[in-house]
């Protein structure tokens, strides 16, 4: 009992000194500090309730700590939220952010008919939604669809850059099967791109395309790079570091 005491007392002690620093350190000392001087309890609880939980509830990572439980309390939360403000105010901003949420579950096929309901009018060579067309194209397997949005976007929009667009690009050039695009748009992105990928592709492009040279002096380059520090690296960064090592073996 007198341990449990003890314990309140010290914790009672902790929070009253708290909120005395932090009125102070916040310049609201003034009619606070009667009030915790003369009330060291109710007026620490009444401190706590008035000025330190709602100061805490507007921050930046406060708001994104509720926004994350609630994504996981409620996965569709976002979802169901999107839909009702395309509904309240049909608008491409609201049928990108819908756009997005689908993209977030897989949902590929919805955000692309979002997109493209967007892309039309004045907003018909919008880079922001090009960019996403291209990505929900990519998600759904639509490789030749994504290359041809960015094509249309840097056609329409030439001096518009973009490292996420450039990634997607040289992604869907590949899959579409257009190789000496593909090989190019990845060597324009070695040191533009963060991380390996771009030159680890271009090295099995180059190896695909019979130049044994080329592909070698890409991967020395990022086992040269890289492999100093791989512990350091992003899962998907030693994965692309594995493959280099593996084609100079």
């Amino acid at each position: 009992m007198d341990l449990n005491f003890s314990l309140a007392g010290l914790l009672g002690l902790a929070l009253y000194a708290g909120c005395i620093f932090h009125a102070i350190r916040t310049g609201r000392i003034n009619y606070w500090l009667l009030i915790l001087i003369f009330l060291p309890g109710l007026g620490s609880i009444a401190y706590l309730l008035i000025e330190v939980l709602p100061e805490m509830r507007n921050s930046r990572a406060a708001r994104r700590a509720v926004s994350g439980l609630g994504e996981v309390l409620d996965p569709n939360r976002a979802l169901r939220e999107g839909e009702a403000n395309l509904e309240s105010l049909d608008t491409a901003d609201n049928r990108r952010r819908l756009a997005e949420e689908h993209m977030k579950r897989g949902r590929w096929a919805e955000a692309e008919a979002l997109y493209r309901a967007a892309l039309v009018g004045p907003l018909a060579d919008d880079p922001a939604l090009l960019i996403g067309l291209a990505k929900a194209l990519s998600g759904k397997g639509d490789h030749a669809g994504a290359a041809e949005a960015l094509d249309k976007l840097y056609r329409d929009s030439p001096n518009y850059e973009s490292r996420e667009a450039r990634l997607i690009q040289a992604r869907s050039l590949e899959g579409a099967g257009r190789l000496p695009e593909a090989a190019e748009a990845w060597r324009a992105l070695i040191g533009y791109a963060p991380g390996p990928e771009a030159q680890v592709r271009y090295g099995l492009l180059m190896k695909k395309a019979g130049e044994a040279g080329r592909a070698k002096e890409a991967f020395t380059e990022v086992v040269r790079t890289y492999g100093r520090g791989p512990g350091k690296l992003e899962a998907a960064d030693r994965e692309w570091l594995a493959e280099a090592q593996r084609n100079l073996t």
